[in-house]
């Protein structure tokens, strides 16, 4: 009977067990990079990262949660979480770094596509892009090896909205 209580347990922790946590910072575990899928709720993120330090409406139809997680200057933020307003669905997450570091290990060179604005001939602004699972992409500004102020998670579909130029590029 112990034995049946014991797997009845088990079965039921499963699928807690088998959800991947959702961390503050990328990591790469296994060659795997793991942060945020995208699609949790904001529920999801205010039970692992608490309330937000400030919450503001983004656009039309966005909202933006914003901590203070490891920032040793408290007028700025460490994190940006931005969730479209209809479903409550993260769609975006920003991670701020002061001071700026290394982020090459985030962006293998084979999986790595790098575009300039407006043009390549005339950049002003210049952005590393990885395609990760789940229509998701990780970008961060700036060209190989040089380091960066902030990463960033999108939903690829987003893009139009917050990276109209980006969004035509990757069509």
């Amino acid at each position: 009977m112990k034995q049946l209580l014991f797997m009845g347990a088990l079965l039921a922790a499963a699928p807690l067990l088998c959800q991947s946590p959702l961390r503050p910072d990328p990591v790469i575990a296994g060659g795997v990079f793991e942060w945020f899928e995208l699609g949790e709720s904001r529920a999801d993120v205010a039970k692992r990262f608490g309330p937000a330090t400030a919450i503001a409406d983004f656009g039309s139809g966005y909202q933006s949660w914003q901590y203070q997680i490891d920032n040793s200057d408290h007028d700025s933020f460490s994190h940006q979480l931005v969730f479209r307003k209809s479903t409550g669905e993260l769609v975006s997450v920003t991670r701020n770094y002061d001071p700026e570091r290394p982020v090459d290990g985030y962006f293998p060179k084979q999986e790595t596509r790098v575009e300039s604005y407006p043009s390549s001939s005339k950049p002003e602004f210049t952005l590393r892009i990885r395609k990760l699972t789940g229509e998701r992409l990780l970008l961060a500004p700036g060209g190989p090896g040089q380091p960066a102020g902030q990463i960033f998670i999108i939903r690829r579909d987003e893009l139009r909205v917050f990276y109209p130029w980006l969004a035509e590029r990757l069509r």
